[in-house]
């Protein structure tokens, strides 16, 4: 059995511990490159620390399976009350552990199971083709999910999460339209691809025209026609812009990236989305570099050494689902 002292001072780890994944996992505070290189120095500095911080993020069943604020207030419980003395104080500590946890998942469940119960979805990092049965064929691409719903009037499809590429069977009676939380986009017979992000819709049309309109009522409607793009947000369009149909399609047929001067953080961004784990990096810090480069979408970890083989950056994995990308010391 551990002594007293053996166990106060696990308890004094575990709690430094907390600590550290507090800090680092604030997004309206994020830690300073300072702060990430002495919780790396904290960690490796003894095994027992390490061992503490794996095995919290165990006991939260990791980062990126349950929602942030969720994680976050959790450990925020166990950083806060670090002195519980008396049986009804871990009692209660332990209930408040379970009200932060389990409140904000009953209000993130119905998306869950929306996306759980949706008619085609991927896992990460797969990517998979659907022939629907009007013949029009969607390619959804790492953790994507879609509905179908098809009558005599109108095919559509709400993209739910993700990614996905079609290629419209042509019915001129029948409207082929993909909806998302941020708008619609209409075509008759067409190829094009729809990514949803957190506040916008990112439509490139491949081949013939897509006409483009928000959710908002009145919104106005653009046409779009090969080469073009535009963000379609829930109040408003975006402005229409060029990319380059040759680069477009590597994403689909070749599982590849290619970037020509994109933010380093839009293109860790991308790359996470093929990761079964979190990149954790400070936004505005990264943002000022620029990314030129051919990167495998399906090996997000070797994307990662080939920009830090190119940018001042430094690549950290704490845990299998938890990697740390920062300013590389000079």
């Amino acid at each position: 059995m551990s002594s007293p002292v053996e166990m106060k001072d696990s308890e004094n780890i575990s709690t430094q511990a907390a600590e550290w994944l507090v800090l680092m996992t604030d997004e309206e505070n994020p830690p300073s490159a300072a702060q990430k290189q002495a919780f790396l120095d904290w960690k490796n500095r003894d095994p027992r620390h390490a061992d503490a911080v794996d095995k919290l993020n165990a006991m939260l069943g990791g980062i990126q399976q349950l929602p942030r604020v969720a994680s976050k207030a959790a450990l925020s419980v166990s950083v806060n009350d670090r002195h519980h003395q008396h049986s009804w104080q871990t009692l209660a500590k332990t209930f408040v552990l379970l009200m932060v946890v389990f409140i904000p998942m009953l209000i993130w469940l119905p998306d869950s199971v929306t996306l759980i119960m949706a008619d085609k979805k991927t896992d990460v990092g797969q990517w998979q083709s659907f022939t629907l049965a009007d013949n029009s064929v969607i390619t959804l691409s790492s953790d994507s999910a879609i509905n179908v719903d098809f009558n005599n009037a109108q095919r559509t499809i709400d993209l739910l999460k993700g990614e996905m590429r079609v290629k419209v069977s042509k019915n001129p009676k029948r409207p082929f339209v993909v909806k998302t939380e941020h708008g619609s986009l209409t075509a008759l017979g067409t190829e094009f691809s729809v990514a949803k992000r957190s506040d916008y819709s990112l439509l490139k049309v491949i081949e013939s025209s897509v006409a483009a309109t928000c959710q908002r009522e009145g919104c106005d409607v653009k046409a779009l026609h090969p080469g073009q793009q535009i963000r379609v947000y829930a109040e408003h369009l975006g402005k229409i812009a060029d990319f380059n149909v040759s680069d477009a399609s590597l994403i689909w047929d070749k599982h590849q990236l290619m970037v020509d001067g994109m933010s380093l953080t839009n293109v860790l961004t991308i790359l996470n989305r093929f990761h079964h784990g979190y990149f954790y990096f400070d936004a505005q810090q990264l943002d000022n570099y620029h990314v030129s480069a051919v990167l495998p979408l399906d090996k997000p970890q070797e994307a990662l050494a080939l920009l830090a083989d190119s940018l001042p950056i430094k690549v950290s994995t704490l845990t299998p689902w938890w990697t740390t990308i920062t300013m590389a010391s000079k």
